[in-house]
């Protein structure tokens, strides 16, 4: 009897257990699941949420003054060195969209500091541009994007005025007036194309029509001044403006207008030389 009863205890127990184990099952499951979609998140979840950076462990670090381009503007790509590496200076070349070598520059070191510029011409391609910076072992890459555009011009005597845009010029540029007295220079312009409130042109200025050494070129539209953000080259002034519809005239104001005595000047004292010696033989032919 004793043994019987000692054999029903024991299956008791094992069918408890068996189903205390298929109660807690599903609950384990559970804790497994959990525990597999938190490790998820953390291997997931920063590759997603937290951007990738550029590594700087290459030992350079650089940067360009913009992201993006029009033709004409100046390209200033600065940075520094971690490490000195005697005398060597750093080497930058870009390349255009297709591949191609567009600049080369090598530059010396100050204080582990590097800065080289360069202007894109008016015929660059537009697109996605490379730079790679090396510095003896090691370099560093970086892009800038060039918007290409449409070029007009404006004639001023021997020189021209380069104006650009994003598309189609909706502004039609007309007479041009120069004060060198002034220091001015005068263009008159029809803006009835213009869609919107303003078009966006930027000049690109020689400094041998215009200039003011020092400071900015005062641009009016209608005898008002508006504020332009300006840069400048060896050669040339760079200023990106919005000319409001319904303008009809603009005005450039410097310190340094066209020389006196450029080829207009020229040609008008050679005119006035020529009709003094023909006055002159008159004079003698008629006494």
């Amino acid at each position: 009897m004793t043994h019987f009863s000692e054999y029903l205890m024991l299956i008791f127990h094992t069918r408890v257990k068996s189903q205390l184990n298929i109660i807690e099952l599903p609950k384990l499951l559970m804790n497994i699941s959990k525990n597999a979609v938190f490790l998820l998140v953390i291997l997931v979840v920063p590759s997603t949420v937290f951007p990738t950076y550029a590594d700087n462990s290459s030992g350079i670090t650089a940067t360009a003054n913009k992201d993006s381009y029009q033709p004409g503007d100046k390209v200033i790509i600065s940075g520094s060195v971690e490490q000195l590496v005697s005398s060597n200076p750093v080497t930058i070349i870009v390349r255009n969209p297709m591949g191609n070598v567009y600049d080369v520059g090598q530059v010396n070191l100050l204080n582990n500091l590097f800065v080289h510029d360069f202007v894109l011409n008016d015929d660059s391609l537009g697109g996605m541009y490379n730079v790679n910076i090396k510095y003896g072992t090691v370099s560093t890459q970086l892009n800038f994007m060039l918007n290409s555009g449409a070029l007009s011009t404006i004639q001023v005597f021997g020189s021209e005025i380069k104006v650009r845009t994003n598309g189609t010029n909706p502004i039609k540029y007309g007479d041009v007036s120069v004060s060198t007295v002034d220091n001015t220079i005068k263009i008159s312009m029809d803006t009835s194309k213009i869609q919107g409130s303003s078009a966006n042109q930027e000049y690109q200025i020689p400094k041998t029509i215009i200039d003011t050494p020092g400071g900015n070129i005062v641009l009016k539209v209608d005898g008002k001044q508006i504020l332009c953000p300006q840069s400048e080259t060896d050669t040339m002034r760079i200023l990106d403006c919005n000319i409001q519809a319904n303008s009809s005239s603009l005005e450039l104001d410097g310190a340094i207008v066209i020389p006196e005595f450029g080829p207009l000047a020229g040609l008008a004292i050679s005119l006035s030389l020529v009709a003094v010696v023909v006055l002159s033989r008159t004079s003698q032919i008629h006494f």
